[in-house]
């Protein structure tokens, strides 16, 4: 028989069971009819056929049982017939099916929204045509493995490379963009032409950038992104060819994006060309790059030219690049940070965990259920199904009840992650994270709903399926406890959940704790009542530093003068963001050696806006105008780590200044150390360590500028006077990203918040699944020794023993999960240990503080069974069958 035809006879059989089935009960009841006549009229009484033709066959339902067996699409019929007899069974058990269903839910919907995450951020490939050709190319300084790229250097890479079909340099920045609207601010994304020819992007509406649009004195174009398409400029299709002013100049845009793409989540609302000037610098790094090999040419190999490259660009200009070389990266590789990946790939396996805690619970609960149904699985037996059709049978209500936890767990799962994505700041992941519950999801979460009714329901089937039919007919319907072995199995299975809880708890302990000692860092600058925001400039491609400096003062004096404000200053990067700059320096009276520091632009008014505590010297002031001596305020880090026995007050430190358009260095500088300042946490709440030093802006005028202020009262309506004081001088400037610090420093943890969070739920939820399944076995297992419990009052045992016995039942199991989870909990710290800040992997208090808890909501999960058994009363226990 075909494929089709037996589909088709099946469908047909489907329709007509009913008919079918009444048909074998006619033709099995005229057969043992005519079997029985037959032996009447051998001399037998009718008594006596009966009883021969049922020995013979073994009865009517044994024979309609193997008729079904050999019939054709017969495990068909069976599998309906298990389901609709596990369906009626359920229904009869509301409680207990509501318990399942719960716990299957929660382990497979926080399952599903976890492998979301770990699917769309490590395991879906980039969408771009042919990912693995597209390598990133990073600068190797002498003693690191990577930095961003001087502009001069990039240029001969790009010239003198054969290895790539494409190359292009990226850099970003902000626009002001008016409309007929309120300023607002656009992330840009500066690019070289070949661009989107790297990622193979083609332009949904119009072109991408055209070959030669990068050069010098081409019109200015842009291509923007389909968000900012819809959310800008409503999906007006005639956009393409239309002029839209950035920072007060005009743009012509060529080309929209693809929607729902890498594109449209990357952090940048459009795209302009990447100018270079006339002479590059060659000695300040502030640009990435991407490429896309030639068809035949491998990492290896594109490694090998460019390291060649950098030697030769080593050689010629050994004052700034001697030891310099060049490292190339397969981009999917490094798309996703270690933490990032780590801290994902941990909280997976805490979700598997959980869901294994259920299923151990789960077949307690049917190991209990099974032993109640005992009498009905003998008769069963006793009328001819074998072993494995009580196993099938007993299997299939585990897997409904698996498959009715799924569905369940879909909607949570999907509130989970919607949840978790609430957690997140915007562009938390990198674009080529495509998050969504797909059909890669409901494949997954498909294959886990038939591991986990198997996981749960195939030992309680092997178990049932065991019992002794004549002895289960004779207990009748009393609900016995079971032999030794089933309370092994039963206690085998709370001691793993209660493993498996602690080594969850013990992770999320740590992480909180973790994350508890890193909040509560000194910031070194007072965080209350500050706010800041980013300030683009419209003059940022062509500074003049005169200027530049004029319009940031008038500025200030605008925001210093409005109501509520105390201090207000500009700085090339607000606290908790960075430094703004990494600047290599030498000690003018010790110039053998390199060194390195961050260094920050900063006018006067950004010391007592911080409120940062002033340790020697002085801070900046208005004496460190542009023909001043240059001098510089340095941080006690710095002075730990360059001047540790030296007085550092008086000392000069080479620098050469910044150009203030950012794209270049000007002239080395001998600048005075005048003052040392505390730290401020400047790159994150983590950092032990933070060399930095301060140089004025009038001294060194730049773009790219924060504004940081220090006002009263309530945040939002600080943030709106800011902003009303900026437009009295400028209408057009725009206050990009305004946030209290309180914001920023929640922003800063997020990498660490998140697996603490995350971690602690599940963690807190296997400890109740845990516990509920302790609860579970004691209630059964009290339940079935009403007998024993009764005898033992009637000779003499107290309350108090009662309830000891049954404590101690319930707590040897859970003791000894402890005393396993101890040894994995140790073995966790190994994978999380890099998660972890200021605190031990083995932290004494945090991992007594898990143990204490989760005995106590063990022993507190003991004492409902143990009060019941307390409670029974001996008369009415010895009168039970």
């Amino acid at each position: 028989m075909g494929p089709v035809s037996r589909i088709t006879h099946l469908l047909r059989r489907f329709r007509h069971r009913h008919r079918i089935e009444h048909e074998l009960d006619e033709e099995v009841e005229s057969y043992f009819e005519i079997l029985i006549e037959r032996a009447v009229a051998r001399g037998l009484s009718r008594e006596e056929a009966q009883r021969a033709a049922r020995v013979q066959f073994e009865g009517a339902e044994q024979v309609k049982y193997r008729v079904r067996e050999a019939r054709v699409g017969a495990s068909f019929d069976t599998t309906l017939q298990d389901l609709r007899y596990a369906w009626r069974s359920l229904r009869k058990s509301p409680g207990f099916t509501f318990f399942a269903v719960l716990t299957i839910a929660l382990g497979l919907g926080a399952n599903a929204a976890m492998f979301s995450l770990v699917d769309g951020v490590l395991l879906k490939s980039a969408s771009y045509p042919q990912p693995e050709r597209i390598v990133q190319l990073w600068e190797k300084p002498p003693q690191y493995s990577r930095n961003v790229i001087a502009a001069a250097n990039y240029l001969d890479w790009a010239r003198q490379s054969q290895s790539f079909d494409a190359i292009a340099a990226e850099t970003g920045g902000s626009l002001s963009y008016a409309g007929n609207s309120e300023p607002r601010s656009l992330r840009v994304g500066f690019v070289s032409a070949p661009y989107f020819q790297v990622f193979g992007v083609q332009a949904a509406l119009g072109r991408t950038f055209a070959s030669g649009e990068d050069q010098p004195g081409s019109p200015k174009v842009a291509v923007v992104s389909h968000r900012l398409w819809m959310d800008v400029f409503g999906g007006d299709r005639e956009l393409v060819g239309r002029s839209i002013l950035l920072n007060g100049e005009p743009y012509t845009v060529v080309g929209v994006l693809p929607a729902a793409s890498e594109f449209d989540r990357r952090w940048n609302d459009l795209w302009i060309p990447l100018v270079f000037p006339p002479n590059p610098a060659r000695d300040y790094h502030y640009l990435t790059a991407v490429a896309r090999l030639k068809r035949g040419v491998t990492v290896e190999q594109a490694q090998a030219e460019m390291s060649a490259i950098a030697a030769h660009i080593a050689e010629l200009y050994p004052a700034i690049k001697k030891g310099w070389g060049a490292t190339v990266d397969r981009y999917v590789d490094h798309v996703v940070g270690t933490q990032t990946r780590l801290s994902l790939m941990v909280l997976m396996w805490a979700v598997v965990a959980v869901l294994l805690i259920g299923c151990a619970n789960l077949a307690n609960l049917l190991m209990a259920r099974a032993t109640l149904r005992g009498r009905e699985i003998a008769l069963r037996m006793a009328l001819g199904a074998g072993r494995l059709r009580v196993i099938r049978m007993l299997l299939t209500e585990s897997l409904l009840l698996s498959a009715l936890g799924a569905a369940a767990g879909i909607a949570l799962g999907f509130g989970l992650l919607r949840w978790i994505q609430t957690l997140l700041p915007p562009f938390y992941f990198p674009p080529e994270a495509n998050i969504e519950m797909d059909g890669r999801v409901l494949a997954y979460l498909a294959a886990a709903t038939i591991l986990t009714g198997i996981a749960f329901g195939l030992a309680p089937a092997i178990q049932a399926s065991r019992r002794d039919a004549a002895q289960s007919i004779k207990e009748g319907g009393r609900a016995v406890s079971g032999g030794r072995e089933r309370r092994y199995a039963r206690h085998i299975f709370v001691t793993a959940q209660v493993a498996v809880a602690f080594i969850l708890l013990a992770g999320g302990g740590l992480l909180m704790r973790s994350f508890q000692r890193l909040m509560t860092v000194n910031l070194g600058f007072q965080s209350e009542g500050l706010v800041g925001a980013w300030l683009p400039l419209e003059m940022e491609r062509n500074p003049e530093p005169n200027k530049l400096t004029a319009y940031v003062n008038q500025l200030l004096d605008e925001v210093r003068a409005a109501p509520g404000i105390q201090d207000a200053a500009l700085a090339s990067a607000l606290p908790l963001t960075g430094w703004g700059d990494g600047m290599p320096f030498r000690m003018a009276d010790h110039q053998d050696k390199m060194l390195g520091s961050g260094f920050k632009i900063v006018t006067p008014g950004y010391f007592p806006a911080l409120r940062l505590r002033l340790l020697a010297g002085r801070v900046l002031d208005q004496r460190d105008a542009a023909g001043a001596p240059p001098v510089v305020v340095v941080n006690e880090s710095f002075v730990k780590a360059y001047s540790p026995n030296e007085k550092v007050l008086g000392r000069r430190i080479l620098v050469e200044k910044i150009a203030p358009s950012r794209r270049g260095l000007g002239p080395m500088t001998a600048w005075e150390i005048v003052g040392v300042v505390a730290d401020e946490k400047a790159n994150g709440l983590d950092e032990p360590n933070d060399t930095g030093v301060y140089a004025s802006f009038a001294q060194d005028p730049v773009v790219g500028l924060g504004l940081v202020a220090r006002g009263s009262g309530d945040a939002g309506a600080l943030i709106k006077t800011i902003q009303r004081a900026i437009w009295r001088v400028n209408k057009s400037q725009v206050l990009d990203n305004p946030l209290t610090m309180d914001q920023i420093k929640a922003e800063s943890v997020t990498l660490r918040k998140l697996p603490a969070v995350l971690l602690g739920g599940f963690a807190l939820l296997a400890m109740l699944l845990a516990c509920a399944g302790i609860y579970g076995v004691l209630s059964f297992v009290t339940a079935g020794r009403t007998q024993e419990l009764g005898i033992r009052t009637a000779l003499g045992a107290s309350r108090r023993d009662l309830i000891l016995m049954v404590v101690s039942g319930g707590s040897i199991p859970a003791l000894a999960g402890v005393v396993l989870g101890f040894g994995g909990a140790i073995g966790l710290t190994r994978f999380i240990r890099s998660m972890l800040f200021a605190t031990n992997p083995l932290d004494g208090m945090t991992l007594g503080g898990v143990a204490a808890m989760l005995l106590t909501v063990s022993l507190a999960a003991c004492l409902a069974p143990a009060w019941r058994a307390a409670r029974v009363d001996p008369v009415s226990a010895l009168r039970q069958e």
